[in-house]
């Protein structure tokens, strides 16, 4: 499963934004999820995804931690490849699904969508991945960080 989310990151990073239309989304899907406390977290990939109300967001994915070849483990986090990208979301219920942007008349990867499933108990998303995989994200805020807000709202207005 680890090195499913890095492939999912890795493959949609090499879309690039497109007009999709978004629309609004219920309240308990708009807001911050994670398979982990941050992209940091732990030594195995994380993911996160980032909804506002319009349906616009943002997926990011961490690598793996190297683990250093002589074994010593200074208890400093290790370095690691983040990858992000801008992607609209639409839902039909508790089913969610979501879409990396992409350029006007790019067909490449047109077909790309991530589904997830909102499940009350936790609350938490299961998502498929584009390989197939369950990706399992818990709600971690209700809100998105300030930071992610201003990206959205930058790639957006090119949208509209």
């Amino acid at each position: 499963m680890r090195t499913s989310w890095l492939k999912l990151a890795l493959l949609c990073s090499s879309f690039h934004m497109a007009a999709h239309a978004a629309e609004d989304l219920p309240p308990h899907i708009v807001g911050t999820w994670a398979t982990g406390a941050s992209l940091f977290e732990g030594t195995a990939e994380q993911l996160e995804m980032y909804f506002l109300a319009d349906g616009y967001g943002i997926m990011a994915g961490s690598a793996s931690a190297p683990r250093r070849i002589d074994g010593v483990d200074d208890g400093k986090p290790a370095p690691r490849a983040i990858v992000g990208w801008p992607v609209t979301a639409t839902s039909d219920g508790d089913t969610l699904q979501v879409r990396p942007l992409r350029p006007k008349g790019e067909t490449k990867g047109a077909g790309a969508v991530i589904p997830c499933h909102h499940e009350a108990a936790g609350p938490k998303l299961v998502c498929t991945g584009l390989d197939g995989k369950q990706i399992i994200m818990a709600r971690r805020s209700v809100s998105v960080p300030d930071d992610v807000v201003e990206m959205v709202d930058t790639y957006r207005k090119q949208f509209r």
